[in-house]
């Protein structure tokens, strides 16, 4: 019962980052949206790496690919392709201060981006626009909020 209630908890926090990332803005700060999802990912599989793996980060990927009307595949490979290096250094990240995982999520949010924007370029012939990547930017400045959050959420249902 209590590894269902984790595998719960931990989904629950996924649908609710997917809700942010479709929620409805005003145009002037639409652009600064930060990427719910991605975060949200990043910090599961820093913080369970057992349990929140590659698999969730294209689960993720796609249901984001869904949401936001994008080609089926483009945020998927994008974030299994960013949860590899929050994977295989998990152990290095935790180490960080908040601060300093604030500037490896800014990283990688815009290599998310980046991945993203080279399959719409490449099959899509989209334009570049600057916009696009700032994103990163708001990711990094939320992610010390997020990161509070979900460890108080973790510990206080004891997801393990």
């Amino acid at each position: 019962m209590q590894r269902v209630l984790q595998r719960t908890i931990i989904l629950i926090t996924f649908i609710l980052a997917l809700i942010l990332a479709v929620m409805p803005m005003s145009l002037a700060i639409a652009p600064f949206r930060p990427e719910w999802p991605l975060l949200a990912l990043i910090y599961w599989i820093i913080a369970l790496p057992h349990r929140v793996n590659i698999g969730y980060a294209a689960g993720v990927g796609l249901a984001v690919d869904v949401l936001l009307g994008s080609t089926l595949g483009f945020h998927t490979a994008a974030y299994a392709i960013i949860a590899y290096p929050a994977a295989r250094y998990y152990s290095r990240i935790r180490n960080f201060s908040l601060s300093q995982q604030a500037l490896l999520v800014m990283v990688l949010v815009f290599a998310a981006r980046l991945i993203v924007y080279l399959f719409e370029h490449y099959l899509n012939n989209a334009p570049l626009m600057w916009h696009y990547f700032w994103p990163a930017l708001s990711s990094a400045i939320f992610w010390p909020w997020i990161f509070l959050l979900l460890r108080k959420t973790r510990r206080k249902f004891l997801v393990r």
